[in-house]
């Protein structure tokens, strides 16, 4: 008896102890067993670690699966406020285009996948401009019917960075020797360290963030701006071209500066006119290259120049124009131009030699004359020409009016070359008032149309009439006579 139950007890331990091992071993299978043994699994791909605010970049997933499963779904997870731009999808069927999230993203197969068959998604994703630097995670799951979901395996992390930017301004970037020019940093992410090249020579002319820098000999110069940040990395930017310098003008003042735009090819135009004599000065820039026109707009208030246009022969890449409105007559010139002068003025175009007719062809100037002015003075507009000088002599160019509105009259001329010009009119401010001799029977009347009696030149019709009167003796005269004559007759009768 007591034998039979120690049998019992023995038998019931081992017993005891095999459902022990098997219960460890499905806690063990459950713990060690990769996720893939689900029956599915994903990993994912990123085209680059790292980004910038503003750019794309390609994610792609691989879906497998160890059995044949229904309803496979993946879910992807972006970072706030990033998007999807394209998808590639192998012919796979997508959730209704309303379900989609702006940071969520779901694909959902109708068909089944088969054991040891792959899928693979691909999407590119749009990083936002307005993105803060940082690290972004991507995340997602996939799912299946009667599977439970597991995570996406690969990579997920994507770092957000944004690119040192070289920038820079100055000016003046025209004038002549000496030049003092101010150079100001305009790059992004406040760089660490800044090397300026203010001459283009290669040599490291300034470390400062904001420098000042003057150039004591005529050219034209090219400016590199190196800058580099410990997060963000470097850049270089390099303005070619971008400081002109010209020989000091006689007559001008020391180390004058002029605002506008840098020049470069058909060079800088340079000026012998008196700065005293200069009532505004206006720079335009333009690229100048063979076969295609040219066109300089000026768009100053007090400019009456309003294009320089050319048809080039040759390249000469970036030119500078500038226009001198004057005061007076021209300090460069031996007398004034012919007629009634609006406006004088210079036009300089490129270097020297520029407007030979060997590098230009088809060279107009269009201008404008205030429509007060003319009235003013009496005139017509169409006697309004432009007047060159050139050889020490004025001559008058080919003017065409060419358009009006409520303030100015347009004109455009052909011009041989570029150097100092008038706006004037060939007409004189004079006007005659014609009184022509009546014919007998004939009643005779002084602009009888006009309500003013007043001329150009200050003598009044009512006045030229009086002096006609009083010199020739009118037919009331004549009559008073013939009265008398007859009253004097009658009375010698009755006595």
């Amino acid at each position: 008896m007591n034998i039979t139950k120690v049998f019992r007890a023995k038998n019931w331990i081992r017993f005891s102890r095999f459902i022990s091992g098997i219960a460890l071993i499905f806690l063990l299978a459950g713990t060690i067993i990769p996720t893939s043994a689900a029956g599915i699994g994903a990993s994912r791909e990123i085209s680059t670690g790292t980004v910038s605010p503003g750019e794309n970049f390609t994610v792609t997933v691989h879906i497998g699966a160890d059995q044949d499963v229904e309803a496979l779904t993946l879910d992807e997870n972006l970072p706030d406020g990033w998007h999807v731009i394209r998808m590639g999808n192998n012919r796979d069927t997508f959730q209704e285009i309303s379900t989609f999230k702006e940071s969520t993203l779901e694909w959902i197969w109708a068909e089944n996948l088969s054991a040891g068959e792959e899928k693979t998604i691909i999407y590119n994703v749009a990083v936002p401009s307005n993105s803060k630097p940082g690290n972004f995670t991507i995340s997602g799951t996939i799912s299946a019917y009667s599977i439970p979901t597991v995570p996406v395996e690969g990579f997920s992390e994507i770092v957000v960075t944004y690119p040192c930017e070289a920038d820079f301004s100055a000016i003046p970037l025209l004038g002549s020797v000496p030049l003092t020019v101010q150079f100001t940093d305009l790059s992004a992410f406040n760089p660490d360290f800044r090397e300026w090249d203010f001459d283009g020579n290669g040599n490291i002319d300034s470390n400062e963030r904001n420098p000042v820098y003057t150039y004591v000999n005529p050219g034209i110069y090219n400016v590199t701006f190196r800058v580099t940040n410990s997060t963000y990395g470097n850049d270089t930017r390099t303005k070619t071209g971008y400081i002109t310098v010209l020989e000091k003008p006689s007559g001008s003042e020391e180390g004058e500066g002029i605002s506008g735009g840098g020049s470069g090819g058909g060079g800088g135009a340079g000026s012998p006119e008196s700065s005293r004599n200069i009532e505004l000065k206006e720079i335009s820039n333009e690229q100048v290259f063979k076969g295609t026109h040219t066109c300089f707009t000026f768009k100053g208030g007090a400019n009456e120049i309003v294009t320089v246009e050319f048809d080039p022969k040759k390249n000469f890449g970036k030119t500078t124009a500038i226009v001198e409105m004057l005061k007076n007559t021209s300090s460069i010139v031996k007398e004034p131009a012919p007629g009634m002068i609006y406006k004088n003025v210079n036009i300089w175009v490129g270097n020297s030699g520029f407007s030979n007719p060997e590098n230009l062809e088809n060279t107009r100037v269009s201008f404008r004359v205030s429509r007060a002015w003319v009235v003013e003075q009496g005139i017509s507009e169409n006697t309004v020409t432009l007047y060159r000088y050139g050889q020490d002599t004025w001559d008058q160019l080919s003017t065409a009016l060419s358009g009006e509105d409520e303030a100015y009259f347009y004109f455009t001329a052909e011009t041989p070359g570029f150097s100092s010009f008038a706006i004037s009119s060939t007409e004189k401010n004079i006007q005659s008032v014609e009184i022509s001799t009546a014919k007998k029977g004939e009643n005779q009347t002084l602009n009888e149309d006009k309500p003013s009696d007043k001329v150009k030149n200050g003598i009044y019709a009512s006045d030229l009439e009086k002096e006609e009167t009083e010199s020739s003796p009118g037919p009331g005269i004549a009559f008073a006579g013939a009265e008398l004559l007859i009253l004097y007759g009658i009375l010698r009768r009755k006595k």
